[in-house]
């Protein structure tokens, strides 16, 4: 194995300790603030969510992957990029801080005038750390990276968790953000070798802002309308309802977050080398379509079984109008990474174009789906986010069945024995659960039910993906 394989091998398995811990210790630390704080503070957090979102991707203005692709990048360059990123950073801050009273008035709370204020400052500190962020990912050193993640996101929870407990409320939240940002900026310094010059290069900024405003313009349209929502919300519902649809929301992009990090990492790499042989494929996208089955579908069946429990043993009765909406956006997940792998197959193609338009179909659909909804409840709007995540996969299909024959039918078909398997396992373990009236011992009961029940019918049924898993372990068993 060479240097350069053995570094990317390291790098890949720290990426993936980085993704897991910080997902786990985010949702750890996530669970205990929901018990203690109010779903209203969670909904005034998400009204500006799509304000701060946007400030950092143009700030950022895709000058992170342009430094990170760049074969030839100086010192030049990161310290012109750097400099260009505090300025803008600064701008942004200060356009939100006088804009904080009218976004205030938009949604007629008072309160979000202070909290904008002081959130907004994440902008300022986040324009310090991208450069720095870019010169780790170039020398593949992701072990700094997860200490830096890991890290200042369990000082950052700490913190929350101190301030919800002493009665900070919704300000809880801000400085969780805040501290976190800034203990990320703090590690970035201390354990990255890189410093700036204080050097500005008109030529250096042409070239990389040449490459980096497209990803800004197709990042800046993927942020407006995943955070769609959460403006409609705010401005139509109370803060209380739009913290119930963010709690859901959260739930349930754990899973397809996962996934979906997992397949990126496996599959684009391979399909890159294959791709100008369609049977090939053709197979590859087959046996990632029944793993992801294979994989989500019982943790789907779960969340929508078993929603009433999770919510009353995780996050208290407070929090219960959530398991409704968990139950429909659970029902997204199966969409989720499905799409995901069609429109993969597309950018291992080089069809960046194709990408583009199916995207701006589907965010049609969102705004569409919103106007025809909105009027009608937070229940109808979920559903409506669901019918256009299920006609986004069928969208998405198009160009996969014209390339290489394998179209939405032909998924679906290949997806029904985990469908039925996960059904039957997890409807089997509810009703046996339900003889339980204390959620705890329902939740115990009923999950280990379902996952007995489906290893069980995944033996039965002949799941290849069961015996590729087995087949695996034992052979690391065997090698230590």
């Amino acid at each position: 194995m060479s240097i350069l394989q053995k570094k990317t091998t390291i790098g890949l398995v720290w990426s993936s300790i980085d993704k897991f811990s910080t997902m786990l210790v985010q949702f750890i630390l996530g669970i205990v603030l929901a018990r203690i704080l109010m779903p209203e503070d969670y909904g005034l957090i998400g009204m500006i969510a799509i304000f701060i979102a946007i400030s950092q991707s143009i700030v950022d203005s895709g000058f992170f992957t342009a430094l990170v692709q760049k074969k030839d990048v100086n010192q030049t360059d990161y310290s012109t990029i750097f400099f260009f990123n505090i300025i803008v950073g600064c701008f942004l801050y200060g356009l939100l801080f006088v804009c904080a009273d009218s976004i205030a008035n938009f949604y007629e709370t008072n309160v979000l005038t202070n909290i904008i204020k002081v959130i907004g400052l994440n902008v300022i500190i986040v324009s310090t750390t991208i450069v720095h962020k870019a010169f780790i990912t170039t020398k593949i050193d992701f072990k700094t990276l997860a200490i830096i993640n890991i890290t200042s996101a369990i000082i950052g929870g700490g913190v929350g968790i101190y301030l919800a407990l002493h009665n900070y409320g919704v300000w809880a939240l801000v400085y969780q953000s805040i501290v976190r940002s800034m203990t990320m900026a703090i590690l970035y310094w201390m354990l990255n070798q890189w410093k700036p010059d204080f050097i500005f290069n008109k030529k250096s900024f042409t070239s990389l802002f040449g490459f980096g405003s497209k990803l800004m313009l197709s990042e800046l349209l993927k942020t407006f309308f995943k955070n769609i929502y959460l403006i409609i919300i705010g401005k139509i519902y109370k803060a209380e309802e739009l913290g119930y649809f963010t709690r859901a929301t959260l739930f349930k992009q754990i899973p397809a977050t996962l996934i979906t990090s997992i397949l990126q990492s496996v599959t684009f790499p391979v399909l890159v080398k294959v791709i100008d042989e369609d049977h090939k494929v053709k197979n590859l996208l087959e046996r990632s379509v029944k793993l992801t089955a294979f994989v989500l579908f019982p943790i789907i069946m779960m969340l929508l079984f078993y929603a009433k429990p999770i919510i009353l043993v995780l996050l208290t009765n407070k929090w219960l109008p959530t398991v409704v909406l968990l139950q429909i956006l659970s029902i997204e997940i199966i969409f989720h990474p499905l799409q995901y792998i069609n429109l993969n197959f597309l950018n291992a193609k080089g069809r960046s174009d194709l990408f583009l338009k199916l995207e701006l179909i589907k965010n049609i659909l969102i705004i569409l789906a919103i106007l025809a909804t909105y009027q009608f409840g937070l229940i109808w709007m979920s559903i409506g986010y669901v019918i256009v995540s299920c006609m986004g996969f069928f969208i998405n299909t198009y160009y996969t069945k014209k390339y290489i024959r394998y179209s939405a039918f032909d998924q679906l078909k290949d997806l029904l024995p985990y469908f039925s398997a996960s059904v039957l396992a997890s409807g089997t373990g509810f009703l046996i659960s339900g003889f339980f009236n204390i959620p705890l011992i329902q939740l115990i009961t009923g999950v280990t039910i379902s996952l007995a029940l489906y290893f069980l019918f995944s033996r039965i049924m002949k799941f290849k993906e069961l015996i590729e898993i087995q087949n695996l372990v034992l052979h690391k068993i065997k090698t230590k």
